[in-house]
């Protein structure tokens, strides 16, 4: 786990918001929550790049960053290792194209990022398998 994960779960803890100490599906309330703090910070993000003001700016992101690593506690997904794995896959479009829009095209030698490996050895790591599974067979397949 990053050093930002970890210090956004001590302000759970210390704040009494849900941890999960495995990759674990959320309740709905948890979901509501999440996304509603994920907008939140992101209009102020968008607010933030409006005025042009940089320190606004990465106060913004690092609230951002917050809530984010703070779905990723609550939902008990240690995200260092999903992140290496992304970063991985996005560095697989090397060899594409560049479309008018900024955008990537990814080229026949991509290679899409693998996280239910990642996530299903976060589930079995004895040192992490102490919460409840409920749902994450469902979460782990998009259903």
């Amino acid at each position: 786990m990053t050093d930002e994960q970890s210090m956004v779960e001590e302000f759970h803890k210390k704040f009494d918001i849900l941890v999960q100490a495995c990759p674990t599906a959320a309740s709905e309330e948890t979901k509501r929550l999440r996304i509603r703090l994920i907008q939140e910070e992101f209009d102020e993000l968008k607010e933030s790049m409006a005025e042009g003001n940089l320190a606004a700016l990465a106060k913004e992101m690092a609230d951002l960053l917050y809530v984010v690593y703070g779905t990723a506690v609550s939902y008990g997904i240690d995200m260092e290792p999903v992140f290496r794995e992304v970063h991985r896959s996005n560095l697989s479009k090397v060899g594409g194209y560049k479309r008018e829009d900024g955008k990537w095209v990814k080229p026949p030698t991509y290679s899409p990022a693998k996280i239910e490996p990642l996530l299903a050895m976060q589930m079995s790591a004895p040192e992490e398998a102490q919460g409840p599974l409920g749902g994450v067979e469902e979460m782990l397949r998009g259903a």
